[in-house]
């Protein structure tokens, strides 16, 4: 099947849009008419080669809302003309081991989530496309997907709103739930206020906490924090970090830790940096949680600076990777506080842009929008 997709040629390349070649879709497979894909970081990270590099044209988008147009053998979940969003994450077998522990990103029988492996793209020239991030692609007409990264979309939702509930809605905001489990009354810090750390704040928020502090260098995603519902923001480029906390949690008067800020609850770090993760666990309170939501590559990661001594009172450091959700358990319930107005996803969408003008849209989210929508087929 011939249809227009954006690629890049080659790593470090600029992005263009060109008719390819997609394949059938195989066994368990859907092939999606994409309506709408909305622009995540990592995309960027990925097409650039920064989640690690790879050979030939590539092609991203993971944020993936559109309509089953053709289903593969197998398939039982989703028929034609069902409304789907798409996303990284899996929904596990239910009966493997451990599936049966909870824990379906480990699943026995789905296929794994993979970065830089082969797309069901080809150039029109023969070249494979590499699919740089994720298991799917929607920076194009349509894509093919397993059946287990799909969960059906309601009819009342948009498509744009699907798609943002497809990665970085999840990530911030079931990184809250489901690993920082807040309850109310205990603080939050947020370090890093993009679409993935605006939804922690609204996680944070519906969860009862107070006070929620934001961490940001830039100031309009400061002021965007604000109505999201922080309580109070933080500027590391004119500001003292921990000057301001102590402003705002209070100061330890006892014990060993005499004259430093009591420190947050919870702290959801979600940019990547190791630099920024050791201040994320500095925010943390000495019996506090530090959750890593943002990344880079495997290698720069390490993180040689913490002492086990500032683990010994029960400050903890773990990880969420998006939001730890369960995809046909915690989405139907996403798209429910949404239409009733527990979260303002729509104020998550910043700018729209068509796949022709998919290279201004990645330039507009690399200068600071918070979410840019590529509208395909369409948001309805």
């Amino acid at each position: 099947m011939r249809i227009k997709a954006a690629i890049v040629p080659k790593m470090g390349d600029d992005i263009i849009v060109e008719e390819v070649e997609l394949a059938e879709p195989g066994e368990r497979e859907v092939r999606i008419k994409i309506m709408t894909c909305t622009i995540c970081h990592s995309d960027i990270h990925a097409l650039n080669g920064e989640h690690g590099a790879y050979d030939g044209p590539g092609i991203a988008g993971h944020e993936i809302a559109g309509i089953v147009d053709k289903i593969g053998a197998g398939v039982t979940y989703v028929k034609p003309g069902d409304r789907v969003l798409c996303t990284e994450i899996r929904q596990g077998c239910g009966h493997c081991k451990p599936c049966l522990l909870g824990q379906e990103w480990f699943c026995e029988n789905i296929p794994a989530m993979s970065f830089r492996v082969p797309s069901p793209y080809t150039r029109l020239n023969g070249e494979a496309i590499t699919q740089t991030c994720s298991g799917a692609s929607g920076f194009a007409e349509y894509t093919n997907a397993h059946e287990n990264m799909l969960c059906k979309l309601d009819d009342d939702i948009p498509f744009e709103i699907g798609s943002a509930l497809a990665c970085g809605f999840m990530s911030g905001f079931g990184a809250v739930l489901n690993r920082c489990k807040i309850k109310a009354g205990e603080s939050f810090a947020v370090v890093g206020c993009g679409g993935v750390g605006l939804s922690a704040i609204m996680g944070a928020r519906l969860a009862g906490a107070i006070p929620i502090i934001a961490v940001d260098v830039m100031d309009v995603k400061l002021e965007a924090a604000k109505k999201f519902g922080a309580t109070h923001t933080i500027n590391p480029k004119t500001q003292d970090v921990m000057e301001e906390l102590k402003k705002i949690t209070g100061v330890f008067a006892g014990g060993t830790g005499e004259g430093d800020a009591y420190g947050a609850d919870h702290c959801v770090v979600a940019v990547a940096g190791k630099p920024i993760k050791r201040l994320a666990f500095d925010l943390t309170a000495k019996w506090g949680q530090t959750v890593i939501v943002g990344h880079e590559l495997w290698e720069n990661e390490y993180l040689h600076d913490i002492n086990g001594m500032e683990l010994l009172f029960g400050k903890r450091i773990t990880g969420s990777v998006m939001g730890a959700i369960e995809l046909r358990r915690d989405i139907p319930v996403y798209m429910d506080y949404y239409r009733r107005g527990y979260v303002d996803i729509d104020a998550l969408l910043t700018n729209r842009f068509t796949l022709d003008n998919i290279k201004e849209a990645l330039e507009d989210s690399t200068r600071g929008a918070l979410k840019n929508v590529v509208i395909i087929g369409g948001t309805k």
